[in-house]
């Protein structure tokens, strides 16, 4: 059997610590960043860094592979349905888990279903207990001592869980699957939360009073990981600034361990070590120590909420100074000169301000936790007691970004059908308890659901997959002081060399004339309408209104809202629809040529 690999992108999202992830018939969960095989590869970021209040950011290293814990342990085999509760000791690099039983040595199939808590505890479903349960001559069956456990299928009773049956061939206690993921269906056989996670000992094991359930292992809300984005953007992002020796210098262990410890015994001799790492005269390093100690750096105040503003604030004021290089954000002003429909493009002139392109950018991830079931409690993703950093990936790329009209969206929003239409989705927000989506206000659903039509034409004319690419909103809600109303438009990569200049090609005029008519033609039609267009409520609790996978929908790794608080009726309404005016001067049929 081939060695089981999993992208480095993807040790984030989708299967970062604390996910199952299947592989070729296989189960596993991701351990936490905590039993990552040292050394890690640091991920510089310290504005980042500072919003998360961490010391710092890591990867694992390629040459280190990153644990994962065989879950659940309870297999069966396909052919004799015998399970077997599996012992990591019997593991073998590389090989799958095969029947003892069967000739061929059969691969062992994992059982579908695991045990979860609200307090994001999870464990492997008691079978031995649950099979035992069912009632046989009127009193239970918990007399068996060595149970020998089969999974079999029942005929002649349909295809629900009432077919399937965990049977104890040492006593014959059965009981089928139907009831066992109810509420109570754990819970009435006096199963219990173990308080812990798959991978960790019962000394890590906490005291949980929260009611298990048990669940298909790859249900959604088995699992809900936190990610955190920024993009890295000037001074940091500056080469002059990424490649200044002094500055690599300050963001080392070895530099922070000193300014915290001058005293220490080997101070002397790790001065000269750092001096001859970074290139610097021991008088360098020593000097830039008393500067630290005397005069230290503040970090950045605030907390994730700053990220956004930020990062709005660096895309609307593109630098006009020459850039190097290797600087890691890079952008400039398009020429606002459309030569394409003539009819339309005064219109989006009033409706978009400004378009920038990105011809660089750095991305880093960072999952800060993650949560199950129905997320009463936040698990770290780094377990260790004395947890310094976070899992972190960078990625490099492109993009284009739009700046909506201030003036043109706010008169917008404030009209009474606008605010009507939206009202329904706010409602059931506030109604489903969605703390962890931003609130669907009329802004947001716009520019979230335009940027959905952006994705899916910019795949179609650019001949980018849909799920290369993503979006990136910048929205005003509560917590945010400046005024934001735009979209960025990306694509990033985990080489360092990003990727090929094609998604920044699609934000220069005319290409994009063509592409902003598309988007708008597009919305006014699904080959689900009428359903699609009258529909009071879609998608999970119904908070998106018109939008489905025929006319909005795109994969869930490009979407920052989970395909949530969508409606086309906003942007193309003959009545209240922000595109309106243009949906009439197009016509039905973009215009221009590239």
């Amino acid at each position: 059997m081939t060695a089981r690999k999993v992208r480095r992108a993807q040790i984030i999202s989708p299967f970062g610590p604390g996910a199952i992830i299947d592989l070729v018939g296989e189960s596993f969960v991701v351990e936490d960043a905590g039993k990552w095989r040292r050394p890690l590869v640091p991920v510089d970021f310290p504005r980042l860094a500072s919003y998360l209040k961490i010391d710092s950011l890591a990867a694992p290293s390629p040459r280190r592979p990153i644990p994962y814990y065989r879950f659940p342990q309870w297999l069966f085999c396909g052919s004799c349905r015998r399970m077997y509760r599996w012992s990591y000791k019997k593991e073998i690099a590389n090989i799958a888990p095969a029947c003892e039983q069967c000739p061929g040595s059969k691969q062992l199939v994992p059982m579908r279903f695991v045990a979860v808590c609200g307090d994001g505890h999870l464990a492997d479903v008691d079978w031995g207990k649950w099979a035992h349960s069912g009632m046989r001559r009127g009193r239970n069956q918990f007399q068996c001592e060595r149970p020998d456990l089969r999974f079999l299928n029942r005929s002649k009773v349909g295809g629900g869980l009432n077919s399937l049956v965990v049977r104890c061939e040492t006593c014959s206690g059965e009981r089928s699957l139907d009831g066992l993921t109810t509420r109570i269906g754990l819970r009435q056989i006096g199963v219990r939360c173990t308080g812990r996670q798959p991978w960790q000992d019962n000394s890590d094991a906490q005291n949980c009073s929260e009611p298990v359930v048990a669940m298909q292992r790859g249900a959604s809300s088995v699992y809900f990981p936190h990610v955190e984005s920024a993009i890295d953007i000037p001074p940091e992002s500056a080469w002059r600034m990424v490649s200044d020796p002094l500055n690599a210098l300050r963001r080392s262990k070895e530099f922070k361990f000193l300014v915290t410890d001058p005293g220490y015994a080997l101070a002397s001799q790790m001065i000269d070590l750092a001096a001859a790492q970074y290139g610097l005269a021991r008088s360098e390093v020593e000097a830039a120590l008393a500067h630290e100690t005397t005069d230290p750096l503040v970090p950045a105040d605030g907390g994730p909420e700053n990220i956004r503003p930020d990062e709005w604030s660096a895309l609307i004021n593109p630098q006009v100074e020459e850039h190097h290089p290797r600087d890691l954000f890079i952008t400039r002003r398009a020429s606002r000169s459309m030569r394409g429909n003539p009819s339309t493009e005064s219109l989006w002139s009033q409706v978009i301000a400004d378009v920038v392109l990105v011809d660089r950018l750095r991305e880093v991830r960072v999952l800060t936790h993650f949560e199950r079931h129905t997320m009463q409690q936040k698990v770290k993703s780094n377990l260790s007691v004395d947890a310094d950093f976070l899992p972190a990936i960078e990625v490099f790329g492109e993009g284009f970004f739009l700046r909506f009209d201030e003036s043109a969206l706010t008169e917008w929003e404030q009209r009474d059908p606008v605010v009507e239409r939206c009202r329904k989705l706010l409602e059931r927000h506030e109604r489903k308890g969605a703390a962890w989506l931003p609130k669907p206000t009329p802004r947001h659903v716009l520019l979230h659901t335009f940027a959905h039509l952006l994705l899916r034409n910019t795949a179609f004319e650019a001949g980018y997959s849909t799920s290369s690419l993503r979006e990136r909103l910048y929205v005003t809600d509560e917590t945010n002081s400046p005024a934001m109303a735009g979209v960025l438009i990306y694509t990033a990569a985990g080489d360092s060399e990003g990727t090929l200049g094609g998604l920044v090609r699609m934000g220069e005029f005319p290409r994009l004339g063509r592409l902003l008519d598309m988007s708008v033609t597009s919305a006014q039609w699904c080959s689900f309408d009428p359903v699609c267009g009258e529909h009071p409520g879609q998608g999970p609790d119904g908070l998106s209104l018109a939008a489905c996978h025929a006319c909005s929908l795109v994969p869930e790794t490009s979407c920052e809202v989970t395909n949530r608080q969508l409606d086309r009726g906003l942007l193309v309404d003959p009545e209240f629809g922000f595109f309106a005016d243009l949906v009439t001067a197009i016509g039905g049929v973009p215009g221009g040529v590239v």
